[in-house]
């Protein structure tokens, strides 16, 4: 059985220590080696393709990954008027945080009600101001109409996949189609930049954003379980 892994990042941002475990075989997994292990740990993540059937663990996220070739041929053009990269001199940085905000509610960070010292609120905020600084993202697409940001998408790079990371419409512009545009300027975006695939992540659960990709053509890559377990 493997041994779980102390995640610096996490433990110093969030002040107490979190650890992960990659569970690939569920025979190997010994539970009472696992739990002498997590006594090291506030919290500890468990990433499983396989569901695992314990009481002890709980069920926080099932992790979609999706992909796709890019394919030129199924590009549109940009609408130029309708989209720019986040400029923070330009554009309402206030606004794209908002966003970031609203744009996590399937995450585990929010679902989880253990976390009881805003890590969700600062994990995000965290993710979307360094993305801006381009720590993180080499592009934030905004949609805009006059100064508002209808929404964003935030492109990151993954070895050599481009990844969209954070997406998001604002409540009173969804249905307009607005995702969908934002994904495929993406897309071109990541063809631009040379990148011949692209990957997104969402939630199992979250239906709305597994059909708004699946319409853009990506394609189920694979699921992962994630659990969850603190100590007290």
């Amino acid at each position: 059985m493997n041994k779980i892994e102390r995640l610096d990042w996490d433990s110093n941002f969030f002040g107490y220590e979190v650890g992960k475990i990659e569970i690939v075989n569920f025979d190997d997994f010994d539970i009472n080696d696992f739990l002498e292990q997590t006594k090291s740990f506030r919290l500890t993540y468990i990433f499983s393709k396989l569901e695992l059937k314990t009481t002890k663990l709980k069920l926080v996220d099932q992790k979609v990954i999706l992909s796709q070739k890019i394919d030129d041929s199924k590009l549109v053009e940009s609408e130029d008027d309708f989209f720019h990269s986040f400029d923070i001199k330009k554009h309402d940085y206030n606004q794209l945080k908002k966003l970031a905000l609203e744009s996590g509610v399937y995450s585990r960070y929010f679902i989880d009600n253990e976390f009881k010292k805003n890590e969700y609120q600062n994990l995000y905020s965290c993710w979307i101001e360094n993305s801006v600084n381009k720590k993180l993202a080499f592009d934030i697409v905004i949609a805009t109409r006059k100064e508002e940001i209808l929404g964003f998408t935030t492109l990151t790079k993954k070895g050599n996949i481009a990844d969209i990371g954070l997406v998001a419409v604002s409540n009173k512009h969804r249905g307009l189609g607005i995702g969908k545009k934002l994904i495929i300027e993406s897309i071109t975006r990541a063809r631009n930049a040379k990148f011949k695939e692209i990957q997104v992540v969402t939630q199992l659960n979250n239906i709305a954003a597994i059909k708004l990709y699946k319409a853009a053509n990506f394609k189920i890559k694979e699921t992962i379980n994630i659990y969850h377990l603190w100590n007290k």
